[in-house]
């Protein structure tokens, strides 16, 4: 199987919350690209589902809100409690992408000892 990325991905851990229509789930976002963001859930998330994420970026009180839609999912392996989801971007804010990028890239040049 090829690799279908067209963009490089930024690995970061960040708690997101996702909605779609009245249900919320927390999730974890793995990583960043340019279209979109791989996300981990204890909770199943469909493809194609329209959702928002509610993103925290440690450090700043402003959450980043973020449409997007549900481009693939994959449940979890033996060891692994955790379902794996791609979310494609929809609608981001310039200013909100400009937040994202300026934590993902503080921590790319100057990564901490700690996690």
């Amino acid at each position: 199987m090829g690799e279908k990325r067209q963009f490089m991905r930024f690995n970061v851990l960040m708690d997101a919350i996702c909605k779609k229509g009245e249900s919320l789930k927390k999730l974890k976002i793995n990583n960043f690209s340019r279209e979109g963001v791989g996300v981990l859930s204890h909770e199943s998330l469909s493809e194609g589902d329209k959702v928002q994420i509610e993103l925290s970026i440690p450090g700043d009180n402003m959450p980043v809100f973020m449409d997007g839609e549900v481009a693939w999912s994959m449940s979890p392996g033996v060891d692994n409690r955790q379902y794996r989801s791609g979310i494609r971007f929809k609608d981001v804010k310039n200013s909100d992408r400009s937040r994202i990028l300026g934590y993902i890239y503080q921590k790319w040049i100057m990564p901490s000892n700690t996690n």
